[in-house]
């Protein structure tokens, strides 16, 4: 057989086999099928905001075991990365004195200085954040992590997409893994995340 032929049986085995995983791409992250829900995902200095893709915020998001869950999250300090989500998630993302009064109702006074300086510092030295969902309870990145931490840096110019299968019963709790000054310990959502 010359090396022509072999080449163009290659070439149209090849071309059978794309054809072929074509149908299989519709569940790809970011591909808009077999999706059972998305949530967005602020972070900011201390916490999170949680929102539908209405713009209500969520408390807590209920799976079933097996639904497939995209997060799409971002820093609400990053300007440019906020301005590329719907027009519905921007309007509703609480203001800077909202979210400021959200941290002195759960995160407990410094000993010495003030919140507010406390806060303008982290700011200042510490504006990245990341996000991570695991377990409830668990401190470590071990076996049932629900997703791995991504960055959300203030610099991004755009949000960054995740699509997760709710593999495991249980409750999950939003995290930030990346030091950002005195409220860092008390930002996540426990529990935020429950499958059924």
């Amino acid at each position: 057989m010359s090396s022509r032929v072999q080449r163009r049986e290659l070439l149209t085995a090849l071309g059978a086999g794309i054809a072929g995983l074509s149908g299989c791409v519709g569940n790809l992250p970011g591909s808009g099928d077999g999706v059972d829900r998305t949530i967005y995902v602020g972070g900011y200095h201390w916490g999170f905001v949680m929102l539908d893709t209405s713009g209500e915020e969520q408390e807590r998001v209920n799976l079933q075991r097996g639904d497939v869950l995209r997060v799409i999250a971002f820093n609400i300090g990053a300007n440019q990365a906020v301005q590329a989500l719907p027009t519905s998630i921007r309007d509703a993302l609480p203001d800077h004195e909202t979210l400021e009064e959200r941290n002195e109702e759960r995160i407990p006074p410094p000993s010495s200085g003030g919140f507010h300086e406390l806060l303008e510092e982290a700011n200042e030295q510490y504006p990245d954040h990341s996000l991570a969902i695991m377990p409830s309870g668990q401190v470590h990145m071990g076996g049932g992590m629900m997703m791995h931490p991504i960055a959300l840096p203030r610099s991004a110019t755009k949000p960054v997409f995740r699509q997760l299968s709710a593999a495991r019963r249980g409750d999950y709790t939003l995290s930030c893994l990346t030091y950002c000054g005195y409220g860092h310990a008390y930002m996540e959502i426990d529990g935020g995340i429950v499958v059924t």
